[in-house]
Protein backbone atom coordinates (compact mmCIF):
# COMPACT_ATOMS: atom_id res chain seq x y z
CA UNK A 1 0.00 0.00 0.00
CA UNK A 2 1.11 3.62 -0.38
CA UNK A 3 -0.26 6.91 0.69
CA UNK A 4 -0.54 9.97 -1.68
CA UNK A 5 1.32 12.89 -0.22
CA UNK A 6 0.31 16.56 -1.71
CA UNK A 7 3.11 19.30 -1.75
CA UNK A 8 2.61 21.90 0.76
CA UNK A 9 5.00 24.19 -0.62
CA UNK A 10 2.63 24.64 -3.71
CA UNK A 11 -0.28 24.90 -1.66
CA UNK A 12 2.25 28.31 -0.11
CA UNK A 13 2.58 29.75 -3.31
CA UNK A 14 -0.71 29.00 -5.25
CA UNK A 15 -2.93 29.88 -2.50
CA UNK A 16 -4.29 26.54 -2.70
CA UNK A 17 -4.47 22.69 -2.58
CA UNK A 18 -2.44 21.24 -5.23
CA UNK A 19 -4.36 18.31 -7.10
CA UNK A 20 -1.02 16.40 -7.61
CA UNK A 21 -0.41 13.94 -5.04
CA UNK A 22 2.25 11.62 -4.95
CA UNK A 23 2.18 8.28 -4.15
CA UNK A 24 5.02 6.93 -1.16
CA UNK A 25 5.59 3.40 0.21
CA UNK A 26 4.04 3.50 3.97
CA UNK A 27 7.61 3.81 5.97
CA UNK A 28 7.99 2.78 9.90
CA UNK A 29 8.84 6.16 10.62
CA UNK A 30 6.18 7.73 9.56
CA UNK A 31 8.40 10.45 7.58
CA UNK A 32 7.70 10.66 4.02
CA UNK A 33 9.98 12.91 1.52
CA UNK A 34 8.74 13.64 -1.57
CA UNK A 35 8.93 15.61 -4.95
CA UNK A 36 6.46 17.20 -6.92
CA UNK A 37 6.55 18.27 -10.84
CA UNK A 38 7.44 21.74 -9.96
CA UNK A 39 10.71 20.28 -8.12
CA UNK A 40 9.69 21.07 -4.20
CA UNK A 41 10.77 18.55 -1.63
CA UNK A 42 8.74 18.03 1.23
CA UNK A 43 9.41 16.37 4.22
CA UNK A 44 5.47 15.38 5.12
CA UNK A 45 4.94 13.25 8.61
CA UNK A 46 2.41 11.99 9.10
CA UNK A 47 0.31 12.42 12.58
CA UNK A 48 -1.22 9.04 13.44
CA UNK A 49 1.15 6.97 15.63
CA UNK A 50 2.26 3.93 14.84
CA UNK A 51 -0.96 1.62 16.42
CA UNK A 52 -3.32 3.29 14.24
CA UNK A 53 -1.85 2.16 11.23
CA UNK A 54 -1.17 -1.14 12.52
CA UNK A 55 -4.26 -1.26 13.36
CA UNK A 56 -5.48 0.02 9.44
CA UNK A 57 -3.12 -2.82 8.19
CA UNK A 58 -4.67 -5.48 9.77
CA UNK A 59 -8.24 -3.65 8.57
CA UNK A 60 -7.20 -3.90 5.39
CA UNK A 61 -5.67 -7.55 5.42
CA UNK A 62 -8.81 -8.93 6.12
CA UNK A 63 -10.97 -6.75 3.39
CA UNK A 64 -8.42 -8.16 1.24
CA UNK A 65 -9.15 -11.98 1.96
CA UNK A 66 -5.64 -12.66 4.14
CA UNK A 67 -6.83 -12.52 7.80
CA UNK A 68 -3.45 -14.36 9.24
CA UNK A 69 -2.57 -11.30 8.15
CA UNK A 70 -4.96 -9.64 9.89
CA UNK A 71 -4.51 -10.83 12.86
CA UNK A 72 -0.59 -10.44 13.16
CA UNK A 73 -1.23 -6.62 12.31
CA UNK A 74 -4.40 -5.94 15.33
CA UNK A 75 -2.02 -8.20 17.30
CA UNK A 76 1.18 -6.09 16.64
CA UNK A 77 -1.21 -2.58 17.08
CA UNK A 78 -2.27 -3.73 20.86
CA UNK A 79 1.43 -4.12 21.89
CA UNK A 80 2.66 -0.71 20.29
CA UNK A 81 -1.16 0.78 21.92
CA UNK A 82 0.45 -0.55 25.44
CA UNK A 83 3.68 1.39 24.61
CA UNK A 84 2.14 4.41 23.75
CA UNK A 85 -0.77 4.79 26.62
CA UNK A 86 2.63 4.20 28.83
CA UNK A 87 4.68 7.04 27.56
CA UNK A 88 1.49 9.59 27.51
CA UNK A 89 1.11 8.22 31.39
CA UNK A 90 4.35 8.41 32.02
CA UNK A 91 4.51 12.33 30.31
CA UNK A 92 1.23 12.82 32.15
CA UNK A 93 2.92 12.27 35.44
CA UNK A 94 5.82 14.65 35.04
CA UNK A 95 8.15 12.18 33.39
CA UNK A 96 10.63 13.54 30.50
CA UNK A 97 10.13 11.60 26.77
CA UNK A 98 14.18 11.01 26.62
CA UNK A 99 13.76 9.37 30.09
CA UNK A 100 10.73 6.91 29.52
CA UNK A 101 12.44 6.28 25.98
CA UNK A 102 15.81 4.95 28.14
CA UNK A 103 13.81 2.90 30.41
CA UNK A 104 11.54 1.11 27.43
CA UNK A 105 14.68 -0.11 25.56
CA UNK A 106 14.77 -2.34 28.63
CA UNK A 107 11.37 -4.24 27.46
CA UNK A 108 11.51 -3.38 24.01
CA UNK A 109 12.31 -7.01 22.99
CA UNK A 110 9.76 -8.63 25.79
CA UNK A 111 6.25 -8.19 25.14
CA UNK A 112 5.26 -9.54 28.30
CA UNK A 113 6.92 -7.01 30.39
CA UNK A 114 5.51 -4.45 28.06
CA UNK A 115 2.03 -5.67 29.32
CA UNK A 116 3.20 -5.54 32.50
CA UNK A 117 4.75 -2.02 31.82
CA UNK A 118 0.78 -1.06 30.87
CA UNK A 119 -0.81 -2.91 33.60
CA UNK A 120 0.70 -0.72 36.32
CA UNK A 121 0.69 2.55 34.27
CA UNK A 122 -3.24 2.06 34.02
CA UNK A 123 -2.97 0.78 38.22
CA UNK A 124 -0.99 4.26 38.81
CA UNK A 125 -2.74 6.58 36.59
CA UNK A 126 -6.54 5.43 38.17
CA UNK A 127 -5.39 5.21 41.53
CA UNK A 128 -6.10 1.55 42.12
CA UNK A 129 -8.52 0.80 39.30
CA UNK A 130 -8.46 -2.68 37.47
CA UNK A 131 -6.62 -2.37 34.00
CA UNK A 132 -8.80 -3.91 31.50
CA UNK A 133 -7.44 -6.81 29.73
CA UNK A 134 -8.88 -8.96 26.91
CA UNK A 135 -6.25 -12.14 27.02
CA UNK A 136 -8.90 -14.61 28.47
CA UNK A 137 -11.55 -12.83 26.37
CA UNK A 138 -13.94 -15.38 24.30
CA UNK A 139 -16.21 -13.90 21.33
CA UNK A 140 -19.28 -16.26 20.34
CA UNK A 141 -18.50 -18.01 17.57
CA UNK A 142 -21.17 -19.94 15.49
CA UNK A 143 -21.35 -23.59 16.42
CA UNK A 144 -18.47 -23.47 18.47
CA UNK A 145 -19.18 -24.01 22.10
CA UNK A 146 -17.39 -21.39 24.70
CA UNK A 147 -15.42 -24.24 26.30
CA UNK A 148 -14.16 -24.97 23.15
CA UNK A 149 -13.52 -21.38 22.22
CA UNK A 150 -10.07 -20.00 22.26
CA UNK A 151 -9.01 -16.98 24.17
CA UNK A 152 -7.76 -13.84 22.61
CA UNK A 153 -5.02 -15.16 24.03
CA UNK A 154 -4.92 -18.17 22.65
CA UNK A 155 -6.19 -17.36 19.60
CA UNK A 156 -3.36 -14.76 19.11
CA UNK A 157 -0.64 -17.23 19.62
CA UNK A 158 -1.76 -20.18 17.41
CA UNK A 159 -1.60 -16.95 14.68
CA UNK A 160 1.17 -15.31 15.44
CA UNK A 161 3.13 -18.49 16.75
CA UNK A 162 1.76 -21.55 15.55
CA UNK A 163 0.80 -20.89 11.62
CA UNK A 164 -3.04 -21.14 12.16
CA UNK A 165 -4.70 -19.88 9.63
CA UNK A 166 -8.12 -18.44 10.82
CA UNK A 167 -11.32 -18.12 8.90
CA UNK A 168 -12.81 -14.31 8.49
CA UNK A 169 -15.36 -15.36 10.72
CA UNK A 170 -13.10 -15.58 13.67
CA UNK A 171 -11.05 -13.23 12.65
CA UNK A 172 -13.77 -10.85 12.21
CA UNK A 173 -15.07 -11.90 16.18
CA UNK A 174 -11.32 -11.77 17.81
CA UNK A 175 -10.90 -8.55 15.80
CA UNK A 176 -13.92 -6.92 17.27
CA UNK A 177 -12.32 -7.81 20.62
CA UNK A 178 -9.17 -5.96 19.93
CA UNK A 179 -11.49 -3.11 18.28
CA UNK A 180 -13.39 -2.30 21.49
CA UNK A 181 -10.72 -2.84 24.19
CA UNK A 182 -8.50 0.30 21.84
CA UNK A 183 -11.55 2.08 21.92
CA UNK A 184 -12.35 1.86 25.41
CA UNK A 185 -9.16 3.06 26.38
CA UNK A 186 -8.55 5.38 23.87
CA UNK A 187 -11.69 7.08 25.20
CA UNK A 188 -10.24 7.21 28.54
CA UNK A 189 -6.97 8.37 27.70
CA UNK A 190 -8.51 10.86 25.79
CA UNK A 191 -10.62 11.98 28.79
CA UNK A 192 -7.83 11.77 31.75
CA UNK A 193 -4.42 12.32 29.32
CA UNK A 194 -5.94 14.63 26.61
CA UNK A 195 -2.97 16.99 27.52
CA UNK A 196 0.44 14.44 27.32
CA UNK A 197 -1.43 13.09 24.69
CA UNK A 198 -0.25 16.18 22.75
CA UNK A 199 2.92 15.87 24.14
CA UNK A 200 3.61 12.58 23.18
CA UNK A 201 2.31 13.64 19.68
CA UNK A 202 4.03 17.29 19.30
CA UNK A 203 7.48 14.86 20.13
CA UNK A 204 6.41 12.75 17.35
CA UNK A 205 6.07 15.64 14.40
CA UNK A 206 8.98 17.07 16.07
CA UNK A 207 11.32 14.07 14.63
CA UNK A 208 10.35 15.70 11.09
CA UNK A 209 11.99 18.99 11.67
CA UNK A 210 15.26 17.15 12.89
CA UNK A 211 15.27 14.89 9.88
CA UNK A 212 14.27 18.04 7.25
CA UNK A 213 17.96 18.84 6.39
CA UNK A 214 16.40 22.06 4.85
CA UNK A 215 13.16 20.47 2.93
CA UNK A 216 10.48 22.07 3.37
CA UNK A 217 8.36 20.04 6.64
CA UNK A 218 4.43 19.88 6.68
CA UNK A 219 1.94 17.71 9.22
CA UNK A 220 -0.65 15.21 7.47
CA UNK A 221 -3.34 13.32 9.22
CA UNK A 222 -4.93 10.39 8.48
CA UNK A 223 -8.30 8.98 9.40
CA UNK A 224 -8.05 5.37 11.14
CA UNK A 225 -10.18 2.89 12.46
CA UNK A 226 -8.95 3.36 15.85
CA UNK A 227 -8.15 6.70 16.37
CA UNK A 228 -6.76 9.80 18.85
CA UNK A 229 -7.80 12.29 16.76
CA UNK A 230 -11.19 11.35 15.96
CA UNK A 231 -13.96 14.19 17.07
CA UNK A 232 -17.13 11.78 17.11
CA UNK A 233 -17.65 8.23 18.34
CA UNK A 234 -16.39 4.72 16.55
CA UNK A 235 -18.41 2.91 14.70
CA UNK A 236 -19.98 0.08 17.22
CA UNK A 237 -18.22 -2.83 15.81
CA UNK A 238 -15.10 -3.90 13.81
CA UNK A 239 -17.53 -4.89 10.82
CA UNK A 240 -19.31 -2.04 11.07
CA UNK A 241 -15.71 0.22 11.13
CA UNK A 242 -14.75 -1.71 7.88
CA UNK A 243 -17.64 -0.72 6.26
CA UNK A 244 -16.71 2.93 6.20
CA UNK A 245 -13.00 2.74 4.84
CA UNK A 246 -13.60 0.07 1.73
CA UNK A 247 -13.69 3.23 -0.63
CA UNK A 248 -11.89 5.87 1.23
CA UNK A 249 -8.67 3.29 1.48
CA UNK A 250 -8.58 3.33 -2.48
CA UNK A 251 -7.92 6.63 -2.89
CA UNK A 252 -5.78 7.40 0.23
CA UNK A 253 -3.83 3.97 0.67
CA UNK A 254 -3.27 4.05 -3.61
CA UNK A 255 -4.67 0.38 -3.78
Amino acid sequence: MKLRINCMQCFQEQGRPSLEFQPVEIRDDGLYSSTCSNGHTTLTVIQEQKFEVLFDFGAMALIDGYPREAVTSIAAAIERFYEFYVATTCLKHGMELTDFQKAWKHVANQSERQFGAYLFAYLIDHNGGEPPIIDNDKPNLDGVSKSNTRTWKEFRNAVVHKGYIPSVSETLAYGNIAYLHLNELIADLKERSGEAIQKVTFHHIARANQAANGSVVSTMSIPTLVSLVRGEGPPESFEKALESVEEYRKWLHHV
